[in-house]
């Protein structure tokens, strides 16, 4: 705790110097050096636990406790900005106290790892990554409150490179920031983007007075030519000694250099992308001035050039964590179970998600680019826009009739294409109101309810603490709903766009890149959605569905292809591997300069665009001290599933010819200390499916044979893994030895192949260990593994899991995102444990990441264990 009453520390937490400069000038007015240096040591102890216990984990720079400064908002006497900000929030917005104690803890810390305003240079450079329409504006919001309150006064915010996005920006720091405090805050005369030509001193010299400025800027070549000029036109006196935050809003876009690498150039030579070279120019410009890059998909920030001279976050890379009311693309999609987690259950994806068949997507969009192209309303667009007139009808029914109702149609970036489409959904609306209208109403109502009744089963309200919803209930408003829907094509040519001002509006939004970055989509009930992309991040970014969906989470449904489904689960795998990878690397105080972000590299999308990753080095993954399953079955194939089950076979034949005796343990057949070479042979005859990177034959062996180098992997225990409880899903025969078959049912997608999504269990780490069941009940994996390394610590675990052909999902909440296994032949699947490694080995490639240390590609060991043009 912080002393109370303390006239001395509290002149360090009050001050508006360095706490070393307040220091010297205590000892030089008199004060007792004792005294002093008490409060002094004090101070830095309490803003050091501020920076390093305030959550999230957070990724930061070489700091040392001499760069420890800010006491936290509640400690600064006079505060405006940020208890007038939170009073609103509280009061106005109705945000719970939960939620503010959140963007209260990781506003703090991110402050708290800024220079301090009053250091005679500023250069920190972070990155904070959010979940799309997950509150990144609120926190920076916040971020700027407190820093306006700690003695920052000048504050751009760079909100991307689309006007309406700049605009919505725009109004909401104005209500949340200026309106609060309409006496402190200067900016622009209206609130159109920057074009000030003269008064540069103005306010600076405003700054000066305790007065704040903050200009909402896009990201354009001749926006930020001109604000350069402005600045550049300044007193250097006034300019250099104010100190400056910029915020840059949807950081991975446009910011980063994408112009091409030349191999001989440093980082003041090399050409840059216009905006990239803009943001650098700004930033050599202002002697003191704080960056912070804010993004949903970090995956081409953290792959830029790591040296001096770019926007490399080298001070602190922090991930925000989840809201508790936010849609996220797990929470939608669902995703894989990570290597480390200590839960079995799976991550299933709410059932708001429903098919548009492959062959309905070339009558959705061209083929080619055809800007003559009509499309069709299509049987799945037809269920979306009905399904969107009821939800809508529903929400009325709520008493929210005062909010926005928006549907999303993305289908193609095609302007003239969105133009037509349009106007075939504003037809078609006209159709269904003559049929409501007129004789086909009674048929046409009885089709409604049939979809209505069907998605009010399937995703439960009470859930989301809503009531369910009776069609009756919605027949009074759907006449009106569909009268007053108004069609907006919303894209760069666009004159008439999408509004949400007041009075609330029922919406249909056809659009492209306009309405997929940044913009809030206010009341978004339906999205529906077949536009095709090669990248983490573009994918992403178009997910408007993400987000809050307060007194309405029940509603919203999504369109989409099952192909494009898939590839949303996998990106949700891959967010949260990267979540993961930054809480692990602050545990262990590592810096952004000692490590980069791992991403996991997917057979279809590219992480970003190819420019973005010119300083992308290939990471390897070792097996050490982990986990690995086979997930992935061409479960069609009969001579590959054969294959496997003959290898399996021969296996255990040689197992039992050695003459080892299987022990039962548990229901499970295990084989104690088998020679190496058996594994390795065995290895050798499985077929591992090509997608299942590292997993595969080669790298295994070489690992295997690696580790033996060190005294490790000489012996392994092989389990056969069988069900504890009898269940009646046949046998098999392995070898002579006949066990159960264990179940695991496919996910929906892929079609083409099997994919189980997880196949160990919890405690499948353990099968093998020598251990009463009263030492391993209840334990976590983390805890079973070290168990694993005080008993077998140079031993390997190899577990065969016989899969029936014919399984099928077992837990009601699999249903919606499971399938039959439908193989036609049982599926053998390995499971495999290794302990820590010893001396340096590496498995395959499949990760990419950034070498911030060297920009030379050489390989990197990933031990798991240690958890424009150019101008």
């Amino acid at each position: 705790m912080i002393e109370e009453n303390n006239p001395i520390l509290q002149m360090f937490i009050d001050s508006r110097q360095l706490p070393d400069d307040v220091r010297k000038n205590l000892l030089a007015m008199g004060v007792a050096e004792a005294a002093v240096q008490q409060a002094y040591n004090e101070f830095r102890r309490f803003t050091g636990r501020r920076k390093w216990l305030t959550p999230p984990p957070m990724l930061v720079g070489n700091r040392n406790e001499e760069t420890n400064w800010y006491p936290g908002a509640d400690k600064i006497t006079g505060a405006r900005f940020w208890p007038k900000l939170k009073e609103h929030l509280l009061d106005k917005k109705r945000w719970t106290l939960e939620a503010i104690g959140s963007i209260d803890d990781a506003s703090d810390k991110i402050v708290s790892w800024l220079d301090s305003p009053w250091a005679a240079n500023i250069q920190t450079r972070g990155l904070v990554v959010g979940y799309v329409q997950s509150g990144k504006t609120a926190n920076f919001t916040a971020v700027i409150a407190k820093a306006a309150d700690a003695g920052y006064r000048f504050f751009i915010v760079l909100s991307g490179t689309k006007t309406n996005l700049r605009s919505q920006t725009q109004q909401r720091l104005d209500r949340e920031l200026v309106q609060l405090n309409r006496d402190r805050w200067h900016g622009p005369p209206n609130d159109s983007d920057f074009d000030l030509t003269g008064n540069v001193d103005f306010y600076l010299s405003a700054t000066e007075k305790d007065h704040r400025v903050l200009f909402v800027v896009k990201k354009n070549t001749k926006v930020l030519q001109k604000l350069i000029k402005w600045l550049g036109g300044a007193s250097p006196n006034l300019r250099d000694r104010c100190p400056f935050l910029i915020i840059d809003d949807e950081a991975d876009e446009a910011s980063v250099n994408t112009a091409r690498y030349q191999a001989n150039a440093t980082p003041e030579t090399t050409g840059r992308t216009a905006i990239n070279k803009h943001l650098i120019k700004l930033l050599a410009l202002l002697p003191k001035a704080a960056y912070i890059g804010y993004t949903a998909t970090p995956f081409a920030n953290v792959l830029i050039d790591p040296r001096p001279g770019d926007l490399y976050p080298r001070d602190f890379i922090v991930a925000l964590p989840k809201p508790a009311d936010h849609f996220a693309t797990e929470q939608i999609f669902g995703r894989e179970r990570l290597v480390d987690e200590t839960t079995d259950e799976e991550f299933f994806g709410i059932d708001m998600l429903r098919d548009v068949p492959t062959e309905e997507v070339p009558l959705l969009r061209p083929v080619g680019k055809d800007p003559a192209f009509i499309p069709m309303v299509t049987p799945s667009l037809q269920d979306a826009l009905h399904y969107f007139w009821m939800a809508t009808a529903g929400r009325f029914a709520r008493g929210q009739s005062d909010q926005h109702a928006t549907m999303l149609v993305h289908t193609t970036q095609s302007v003239p294409v969105h133009v037509n489409t349009t106007d075939q959904i504003r037809m078609y609306r006209q159709r269904i109101l003559a049929e409501l209208h007129g004789s086909q109403r009674v048929a046409l109502l009885q089709t409604w309810q049939i979809q209505w009744d069907d998605e009010q089963e399937k995703v439960d309200p009470t859930v989301f603490g809503q009531q369910p919803i009776p069609f009756t209930a919605l027949l009074p408003y759907l006449d009106t709903v569909v009268e007053q829907t108004i069609e907006v094509t919303d894209n760069s040519q666009s004159r008439a766009r999408l509004s949400f001002d007041q009075p609330p509006k029922i919406q249909i939004a056809v659009g492209g890149n306009t309405l997929s970055r940044g913009l809030t989509l206010e009341g978004l009930l339906v999205s529906f959605f077949v536009r095709a992309a090669g990248a983490y991040d573009t994918l992403l970014q178009m997910g408007r569905w993400f987000g809050y969906r307060r007194d309405y989470g029940d509603l919203p449904r999504m369109w989409m292809t099952s192909e494009l489904e898939g590839q949303f689960r996998d990106l949700a795998t891959i967010e949260a591997e990267i979540r993961q990878d930054i809480a692990r690397y602050a545990q262990q105080r590592m810096t952004p300069a000692e490590f980069g972000v791992r991403i996991r590299t997917h057979p279809a999308l590219s992480v970003t665009a190819a420019l973005k990753m010119q300083h992308a080095v290939a990471a390897h993954v070792s097996f050490g001290g982990k986990h690995h399953q086979t997930t992935m079955f061409e479960h069609k194939n009969s001579k590959w599933l054969q294959t496997n089950i003959g290898a399996t076979e021969r296996f255990i034949e040689a197992l039992l010819a050695m003459g080892l005796v299987p022990e039962e343990k548990n229901g499970h057949t295990v084989f104690y200390k088998v020679p190496a070479k058996e594994v390795i042979k065995f290895i050798g005859e499985y077929q591992f499916h090509p997608n299942m990177t590292p997993l595969q034959s080669g790298p295994l062996r070489a690992y295997i044979r690696a580790q033996q180098v060190h005294g490790k992997l000489y012996d392994w225990n092989i389990v056969i893994r069988s069900l504890q409880r009898e269940k009646k899903l046949g046998t098999i025969k392995l070898g002579g030895i006949t066990v159960p078959l264990v179940e695991r049912a496919r996910r929906k997608e892929p079609s083409d192949y099997a994919h189980i999504g997880s196949l160990m269990s919890k405690g499948d780490v353990a099968l093998d260990l020598r251990r009463s069941d009263k030492e391993l009940r209840g334990k976590q994996t983390p805890d079973l593994i070290n168990l694993r390394a005080q008993d077998m610590p140079d031993i390997g675990l190899l577990v065969i899991y016989p899969i029936a052909h014919d399984s099928k999902p077992t837990q009601k909440a699999s249903i919606a995102t499971r399938r039959p296994l439908d193989a036609v032949a049982d599926v053998i699947g390995l499971g495999f444990v290794f302990p820590e490694p010893a001396g340096p080995s590496r498995g395959e490639q499949d990760y990419v990441t950034v070498d911030p240390a060297k920009l030379i590609g050489t390989d990197v060991e990933w031990d798991e264990a240690d958890e424009d043009e150019a101008l």
